[in-house]
């Protein structure tokens, strides 16, 4: 269920205003009011814009996770980042460690 709390949270956070909000959402006043008070559930594109907004995952606004940090995708990542995660995902910390150290 979508965490109105959290997006309260995050907008004060960053100084946003209800407005400035529902304009970066693209939606009403009271529309975007209601996700903060209201058990009302926003779409699925809604929560993305939200979560592209304040730089967290949709799962913590969906109170799936209380780690706010959004999840990391491949092309994102540098080399050296994926071939530590590659060596981790294959049980070989020591060469991950390797990849971590050189350079």
């Amino acid at each position: 269920m979508f965490r109105g709390d959290r997006l309260r949270t995050l907008r004060l956070q960053k100084n946003y205003t209800i407005e400035h909000l529902a304009e970066s959402l693209d939606l009403s006043m009271r529309q975007t009011a209601r996700y903060e008070a209201e058990p009302t559930n926003p779409t699925g594109d809604v929560i993305t814009r939200m979560a592209d907004i304040f730089n967290v995952s949709a799962d913590y606004l969906l109170g799936r996770t209380d780690d706010p940090t959004p999840c990391y995708q491949s092309e994102n990542l540098t080399q050296k980042e994926r071939d530590v995660l590659a060596a981790l995902r294959r049980g070989e910390p020591l060469e991950a460690i390797k990849a971590i150290v050189s350079e």
